[in-house]
């Protein structure tokens, strides 16, 4: 069984490059989700004005921003994206569409996999149920966060600031006649998802349509991606389509396995290429 790399990075070598320097704060951040200056300096052994240039850099590319704490940092939206790039790419692989369609097959039922695109959630990859009236989530195809239960699962998964930068972002349109459009109401219906660990949703996308998803987590805990199931609500009521979480929950992490997977062959990849250090003259 392949062991979690966990530790962090140190390299007392003067001759490691800025960018493998970089990459390493990268690595430290993801791993730990928030790190200081000070606790850089102490892991790489360089000099603190090279720590703020390196993370000056990386926070202007967005891979790194500002924690609630001041002082702290933690991963940024950049690399957030490239982590839920990593995720759509690997659905072409194989191993991840095959769950989908494992958990189609069990439930009869459409099972989507979707990411966070700025305000939306755009579904890059579905397995479609083989019942009556099945709905069809094309790959590509985008949703409000508001109004669904992968965007809730993403809305409550947010930092407070970043949460509260979207909730100005509302009222918004109703989608249906159900969608809730008030900040304060979804605020309540978030805090919900983030007590429970999943969200529902009942006729506030499409009418007649009820629907569940469950969080996609990276190696660091972080989510890069939801899983969601729908149905016509003539054949699932909500309560039943509630008793199908442990099932997308299992799922879910069947695919952060296979995620960590793929992220530590290319890590080994990257090891091996890499060439020996160099020695130094005596």
């Amino acid at each position: 069984m392949r062991k979690e790399k966990n530790s962090i990075p140190s390299l007392p070598d003067p001759e490691v490059s800025p960018t493998e320097r970089a990459f390493h704060i990268i690595e430290m951040t993801s791993q730990l989700g928030r790190v200081s200056t000070s606790e850089i300096v102490t892991a790489l052994g360089i000099p603190k004005t090279t720590v703020h240039r390196l993370v000056s850099n990386l926070e202007e590319f967005g891979f790194l921003e500002h924690g609630m704490e001041r002082g702290r940092y933690q991963v940024g939206p950049r690399l957030l994206e490239l982590a839920t790039n990593i995720l759509a790419a690997s659905t072409l692989h194989g191993p991840i569409h095959a769950l989908l369609m494992e958990l189609s097959r069990r439930t009869a039922e459409t099972v989507s996999l979707g990411v966070l695109r700025g305000s939306e959630v755009v579904y890059i990859d579905s397995a479609i149920g083989n019942s009556p009236l099945t709905l069809n989530f094309q790959k590509g195809h985008r949703a409000p966060a508001h109004c669904t239960s992968s965007g809730r699962v993403f809305l409550a998964n947010m930092e407070k600031k970043q949460l509260d930068a979207y909730m100005l972002s509302g009222p918004w349109e109703p989608i249906t006649p159900y969608t809730i459009v008030d900040p304060d109401r979804l605020r309540q219906e978030i805090d919900t998802v983030r007590k429970q660990g999943f969200a529902t949703n009942d006729s506030e996308f499409a009418i007649g349509v009820v629907g569940a998803a469950v969080p996609i987590s990276g190696r660091n805990g972080r989510i890069i991606g939801c899983l969601s199931i729908s149905a016509p609500k003539a054949r699932k009521s909500l309560e039943e389509i509630s008793m199908l979480v442990p099932s997308m929950q299992a799922a879910a992490l069947r695919i952060t396995k296979i995620m960590s997977a793929i992220e530590g062959d290319e890590d080994d990849a990257e090891v091996e290429a890499k060439p020996a250090p160099r020695r130094k003259r005596t």
